[in-house]
């Protein structure tokens, strides 16, 4: 039996190649949990579609400046996310009450369940509203100019441009804007900047997924460490926005809530643990060994899309470079 022929590596994307490639994928999601949203009631293809809307607005939102779009996208885009959020808030507030509605008891119980109950009719209008935004032809000719802008994108500049080093470029930079966060020092951060902070954290792990998608492995640790700190500090961000509606006390919310609210601040101080562990890990992470403590940009280790060099980046200059096999 003779040798098998060397498989020779991928050619590197060029940003034209990757933008094609990110866009087509997210309007295809987008365009098939459409279909799902307005057939069914799943709280998760809600959920799925406002991801899918998030990752196509990073995406625009990373290469502006440098890929052509229509602003109306910009701007569908922005309308639809308005509707599948407030749709997806009320789901996760919901999920969140649900898991002490069996718990409760006395006079603050049966307020809670009348919450609920509440709150559910608010998500169902809320539903109704979405599924009549996505019956409309502004939503249909979003899909449309999203699809014409992935099936050819236009470039400005130089359209043979490596993907690899427009996203490595935007993600130094977005990890740098994430290190700058007052949450990322303060010992004991507000919920605004802990709120402020995930939005960081949630724009450079869109920039990172879109890294891995188009250039092969690439920041895989940090990738996972983002989509950690991105989760938990969204719970956290879910407690506080629920305590802050029981404080103000307006609508379904008026009364006192002692044991709902002891327990959400129990669970909110695990999570805020939690945080506390991910953001170490992230220091120790991206400020390197003792070796690279000096450096004030973060560290990542970066497989290039060739395959063939592995090195270490740290504010977009080799420190070290080694081949691999």
């Amino acid at each position: 039996m003779g040798e098998h022929p060397p498989i020779a590596p991928a050619a590197p994307l060029t940003l034209a190649e990757a933008a094609a490639q990110v866009l087509s994928e997210q309007t295809r999601v987008l365009r098939k949990l459409g279909r799902r949203v307005r057939r069914g009631r799943d709280p998760e293809d809600v959920h799925q579609m406002r991801v899918a809307t998030r990752r196509l607005r990073a995406a625009l939102r990373m290469l502006r400046g440098q890929l052509v779009v229509d602003p109306r996208v910009r701007r569908s885009l922005r309308w639809l996310a308005g509707h599948l959020g407030r749709v997806r808030d009320d789901d996760v507030i919901l999920a969140l009450l649900g898991t002490h509605v069996p718990k409760a008891s006395g006079a603050e119980g049966r307020r809670l369940v009348a919450l609920v109950a509440s709150l559910a009719r608010a998500r169902a209008k809320a539903r109704r509203r979405l599924r009549g935004a996505l019956d409309r032809p502004r939503y249909r000719r979003l899909v449309r100019r999203l699809a014409r802008t992935a099936s050819a994108p236009a470039v400005a500049g130089d359209p043979d441009r490596l993907a690899a080093r427009a996203l490595t470029d935007a993600t130094l930079r977005l990890a740098r804007d994430a290190e700058r966060e007052q949450a990322m020092v303060d010992p004991s951060p507000s919920p605004e900047a802990l709120h402020r902070l995930r939005i960081a954290f949630k724009r450079l792990r869109y920039v990172l997924d879109f890294h891995a998608a188009t250039g092969g492995p690439a920041y895989d640790v940090e990738r996972e460490l983002a989509r950690s700190m991105q989760d938990v500090l969204g719970a956290v961000h879910d407690h506080d926005l629920l305590m802050g509606w029981l404080v103000a006390g307006a609508g379904p919310f008026a009364g006192p809530w002692p044991v709902l609210g002891a327990r959400l601040q129990r669970n909110r101080a695990t999570l805020y643990r939690k945080f506390l562990r991910l953001r170490r890990e992230w220091r120790e992470r991206t400020r390197g060994s003792p070796s690279v403590a000096t450096l004030e940009e973060p560290r990542f280790v970066h497989l290039e899309p060739r395959s063939v060099t592995l090195r270490l980046v740290t504010g977009g200059k080799h420190v070290a470079s080694t081949m691999i096999s």
